[in-house]
């Protein structure tokens, strides 16, 4: 089957979704079939380049930020992917596209069905899911402008899916009559697993993965630390992976708050190195304000990690509460630090916890979720 992913980001820029398109082309790609992936461009990035038996096509952007993409730059691909794939797929002839986000990817491939009647499905991530408290604010005006849009990238669609059921719930209040259907996304078990740890650490370490904006709530996890503080005698340091405008914010709160010995940034760190971040750490932490079904846990869990998440939207599927974590809501800090401090004092459980996490995430192995994601592909409209 020719496949052709359309999707703004993918590694190294972006996020979870650009990792998504990654693990899904290369475990059809494993299968035998021929996959295009058409994304942005960035500064040295090379224009074309063949990985893990698949193709990458990088068009021309503006993008500043290879960890934040403003509106305006979403609309440059828009436009730069819509020439080049209208010239592309002229040879190439999909028998599928896949989209990954309704908006702003998802007029690339409305574009090519109305011209030439290519089929195609959206994956629905997270934020290109109208919602009624968006991060940032003025996403609200956005999604009441775009609306008629979005319902006709989604009507238009072979398929439409959501990567949790409660995402698949929200997109239905914008679209009540769409049939929307839900594939998880995965991970690599090949890759993340369980290491051997000390059963008594003299120090609990604590990780967060993820860029630094607003949406993430890496400040929500600053601000509980001091509660976390008052609550337990153990010894923790928090690390913080990743990079983003609020990086100097938050240097900032954990100045201001005295956390200079428990708070380490770390800044970037290349996927194919995550892995050992997380062999490192005792307890995985996700401050987050929405998500999709957020990548990192599934990563965790895999790496046999209890996780302390607040309830986005995916969570619950992964997260049991008391069993190999535990959950809070969203925006509370000070229930995120008493959530901490349980689990930091639960180390005789930790082990438990995180062995818990290994045996959940098992049915989420890419190879899976790719065979869900072809036979959509197979399926009539």
């Amino acid at each position: 089957m020719r496949i052709l992913m359309i999707n703004y980001e993918f590694p190294p820029i972006g996020g979870g979704g650009g990792n998504v398109t990654y693990y899904i082309s290369k475990h059809l790609a494993q299968v035998g079939h021929e996959i295009h992936v058409i994304t942005s461009g960035f500064r040295d990035l090379p224009k074309y380049q063949k990985m893990d038996g698949f193709h990458v096509h990088r068009v021309p952007v503006i993008r500043k930020n290879p960890n934040v993409c403003g509106v305006h730059e979403m609309l440059t691909y828009v436009i730069s992917a819509s020439f080049y794939c209208l010239r592309f797929t002229r040879e190439f002839k999909p028998d599928v596209i896949h989209v990954f986000f309704g908006i702003p990817s998802g007029p690339v491939a409305y574009i090519l069905k109305k011209i030439y009647g290519f089929p195609y499905v959206v994956f629905l991530g997270g934020r290109d899911v109208p919602r009624p408290h968006p991060d940032p604010p003025f996403y609200r005006w956005m999604y009441g402008v775009l609306s008629p849009a979005i319902k006709s990238i989604w009507g238009n669609a072979k398929a439409v899916v959501a990567c949790s059921d409660d995402l698949r719930d929200m997109a239905l209040k914008t679209c009540e009559n769409s049939r929307i259907n839900v594939i998880p996304d995965g991970v690599d078990l090949s890759r993340f697993h369980p290491e051997t740890k000390d059963d008594n650490p003299e120090k609990i370490r604590i990780l967060a993965i993820g860029r630094l904006i607003p949406r993430k709530g890496f400040h929500l996890l600053i601000q509980s630390l001091p509660e976390v503080m008052k609550l337990t005698s153990r010894d923790f340091c928090v690390e913080i992976v990743g990079d983003g405008p609020m990086k100097t914010e938050l240097l900032k709160l954990t100045k201001k708050l005295g956390l200079e010995d428990k708070v380490i940034f770390a800044g970037s760190v290349p996927y194919e190195k995550l892995d050992e971040k997380y062999r490192q750490a005792h307890i995985f932490v996700l401050s987050s304000l929405a998500e999709g079904m957020p990548l990192v846990v599934l990563e965790a869990m895999a790496s046999g990690l209890p996780v302390v998440a607040s309830r986005v939207q995916g969570i619950q599927q992964l997260v049991k509460e008391g069993v190999n974590g535990y959950l809070f809501s969203l925006g509370d800090y000070m229930s995120l630090g008493r959530k901490l401090t349980k689990a930091i004092d639960n180390n005789q459980r930790l082990g438990n916890m995180g062995m818990e996490s290994t045996r959940i995430v098992k049915k989420y192995d890419w190879a899976n979720i790719a065979e869900q994601y072809y036979n959509k592909y197979q399926q009539n409209e």
